[in-house]
């Protein structure tokens, strides 16, 4: 270096050197990044998890009252045979009078035996009354599901 400090000095005092040096400083003071060196994307947020705007599992019931055509039911009983009630009541009667023998030995020869033959007839006519789905079959594509 000591050599060619001469070659060097004159180097730096040239009019090259000092427009090179004007220039870096010049570059120096003027912003490293500018806006125009940016993406658009830099300057907007990005969307996150809470910013989902779409639906959740944990909206399902919210999706299908929303979007569906489902009409809850309504049911009725209609009209019931007298029958039907009859043999209803009688094994209700019957089950409630085999408990009660159950429960007081002082009647449950009497009871029991009335109780039994109630229940009997009340459970063997509800089994007779009742249709088979063949017989309930509305068309033939009829499964037999009801609500």
């Amino acid at each position: 270096m000591s050599s060619h400090q001469d070659e060097l000095d004159d180097l730096e005092r040239s009019r090259t050197a000092r427009k090179f040096d004007k220039a870096a400083r010049k570059a120096e003071k003027q912003a490293q990044l500018s806006v125009d060196d940016l993406k658009p994307e830099a300057f907007t947020r990005q969307p996150g998890p809470r910013d989902f705007q779409g639906r959740s599992w944990l909206d399902t019931d919210d999706v299908m009252d929303g979007e569906s055509t489902f009409t809850p039911p309504n049911p009725s009983i209609g009209n019931v045979r007298k029958s039907t009630m009859l043999f209803v009541a009688l094994l209700m009667i019957g089950v409630g009078a085999l408990t009660v023998s159950i429960l007081i030995p002082a009647l449950s020869a009497w009871l029991g035996t009335v109780g039994g033959v109630m229940t009997l007839i009340g459970a063997a006519g509800m089994f007779f009354q009742h249709k088979g789905h063949t017989e309930t079959r509305t068309d033939a594509f009829d499964d037999g599901a009801r609500v």
